[in-house]
This record gives C-alpha cells, structure tokens and sequence, in this order.
C-alpha cells in the first residue's frame, strides 16, 4: 500500500487488481459495521446486511492526501474505491448506482458513471487511526462511522461539478446498490416523463443536490434529513418564486434559524430551472 501523488493516481488506479470478496454479516458486530443493502446476491428485497470495518480495512486500499478536508490542513486517509467496493460484492449485473445514507438523513447518490470519473472512495482511516478514535485532533463534529469522498487530486475537475459537496457525506452509514431508473422513477415517470430543458436540468440540479436532505415525490430516492415534504416545497416554489431562490441562495437572510446550507453559486438560470422542475405539472396533483 502507498502514498498517492497526483500526477501517478489515476495509472495505478487503472492498474488496480480486481478487489477481494467481501463477507457480509445477517447481525451487526459494531457501531462500526457498514450496513449494505439493495441488489446484491444473498441479502433479501428490503433486508440490510452488515459489512465488518477490519473486512473492508483488508480489502485492497490506498493513501490518499486530501487537503482542507476534516481540518485546515492536510490528512492522509486510507481509503477504499467505491469502484472495489462494488467489485468485491456480488452485486446485480443490471445495478448502475451506488446510494449512501446517513445517520442524520442526509443522502447521496452515485452512478456508475460518476463513480468512474470521479473516483469517489469510502474514508477507513485518517491518520492512520479508524472510526473509533474519530473525530480527528481539530475537528469537532465526529464524520463517523464512514465518510465517503473525492479528491482533486484524482481527478482535476472535481471541483467543477455542480454541488460536488453533496457528494461528499459525512457519517455514512449504510450504502445501497441500485438501478437509477428504480431509484428516480417518480421524477421520470408520470408528469415528468416529458420535460423541457429548463425543467430536465432543474431535474439534475434536484438529483445531485436537493435530493440529499429533501424526499422527492413518490417512488423517488432522497434523504429524510429536511421534514419538508415535496408538495410544500412545490408550493412554496410556485407561489414565491423570488423568495425561493432567495433562500435558496442564503436561507438564513430569509429564516434566521434556517438549518439548509447556502448555495450562493446558483445562478439565476439555475435556479429558475430548479423552480421549473419542482413545479412542473402540479396543477394536476
């Protein structure tokens, strides 16, 4: 296991040996245990079934340098690629997404092909220390039991990506393997099987963004972390469509107790396209 620098990742990552099995559990050992569920042969439709923390520190795994990541400064984490990840379970031949859950709610999601460029990877070790000496000297909020992230330093344009923070969670603790088009079906199907452009790039800005604390409607992937339900934000969207992208942009200027994170890069086009989608149709509902 090495170190590794920028300029050499990607080429060892294309080099990388397929990972090893990996055994999972009916009954969780530890805090520590990574919860698995979804398409994957052996555990049932809604079952979960547990992945051992000293089972994925044996799987193959690398040294990565992030910067700024836990603290000002620089960790060195030991990682697993999700990529291995997924290799090292008999998952579905027709799964093409990854999906994250959180113990506060919170949500992400990453496709097959996201997973190939960005080289998204799940954090074993910081410093050279597990979850249960976590958090690490400087921070205060505990990112256990896992933490999954990217780094620029595998790939240049991470920072690029539109909302590449909500791609980042803290406190994973369970992660799923799924089908996009299961897991989005409710904003696909229906009345939103025939967007216009404005509305189906509000639709990306919802998946890679809102979709993290907010359900969605019916039949569609998103995390429990806001208690504000699709309808009201639909609501909400199509009555004050300036006040929307206000809070959007800065909820705190609008609720001073807000608890969303700011989004101050959207643009304007941006967010008319995010009020298009979430707006789109419910006329009919």
């Amino acid at each position: 296991m090495k170190l590794l620098h920028a300029a050499a990742a990607l080429c060892i990552l294309a080099a990388a040996p397929a990972a090893h099995a990996l055994d999972l559990h009916e009954e969780r050992s530890s805090p520590f245990d990574l919860a698995v569920r979804g398409a994957v042969a052996g555990v049932p439709e809604g079952a979960t079934r547990y992945a051992r923390w000293s089972d994925l520190r044996a799987l193959p795994t690398s040294r990565i340098s992030v910067n700024g990541e836990f603290i000002k400064g620089v960790n060195v984490v030991t990682v697993v690629f999700l990529s291995d990840l997924w290799k090292a379970l008999p998952v579905s031949a027709d799964a093409d997404t990854v999906l994250a859950t959180c113990t506060d709610g919170y949500a992400s999601g990453y496709t097959s092909g996201f997973i190939s460029t960005y080289k998204p990877f799940l954090v074993l070790e910081i410093d050279g220390k597990g979850p249960k000496d976590w958090p690490p000297p400087g921070q205060t909020f505990n990112p256990a039991p896992f933490v999954i992230t990217v780094a620029p330093e595998l790939y240049a344009g991470a920072p690029t990506f539109l909302d590449i923070e909500h791609k980042k969670p803290w406190s994973v603790s369970t992660v799923s393997f799924a089908r996009f088009s299961d897991t989005y079906k409710g904003i696909y199907s229906g009345r939103w099987a025939s967007l216009g452009p404005e509305a189906a790039a509000g639709r990306q800005i919802w998946i890679n963004s809102c979709a993290s604390c907010h359900s969605g409607p019916k039949n569609t992937f998103g995390g429990t972390r806001s208690e504000r339900p699709f309808p009201i934000i639909a609501a909400y969207a199509g009555s004050a469509p300036a006040l929307f992208k206000k809070y959007v942009h800065n909820p705190k200027d609008v609720v001073a107790s807000a608890a969303m994170e700011a989004h101050p890069w959207y643009t304007e086009k941006q967010l008319s396209d995010l009020i298009a989608f979430i707006t789109s149709g419910q006329q009919l509902d």
